[in-house]
């Protein structure tokens, strides 16, 4: 994924469950989807650690689209980018499997 703006990691992270549920088939394993789960799960976890915020996707989105222009940096930034690839490089991976 290329460098995204906060509203559209704040999208990204609203959008995870959602991603995941359709990621899984009939066919796919129960223990594929358990571990893309906790890998999203991490990703999530991580970008709230950044963040400051609860371990869950919607409060990420929140505290995302709660900071302003000038709050973020480029670490953070960075950071939260990282964490949203992690969440759909899980996905993807599921959607492999």
């Amino acid at each position: 994924m290329s460098a995204s703006a906060p509203s559209d990691l704040a999208v990204a992270f609203r959008s995870l469950a959602r991603r995941l549920r359709e990621a899984s088939s009939d066919d796919t394993s129960p223990a594929a989807i358990a571990a893309a789960e906790s890998a999203v799960n991490a990703a999530i976890a991580s970008a709230a650690s950044v963040l400051h915020s609860s371990p869950t996707a919607d409060a990420v989105a929140s505290a995302i689209q709660a900071r302003t222009a000038r709050e973020w940096n480029d670490a953070d930034l960075t950071a939260i980018q990282g964490h949203a690839n992690a969440a759909a490089a899980a996905i993807r991976g599921l959607q492999t499997s």
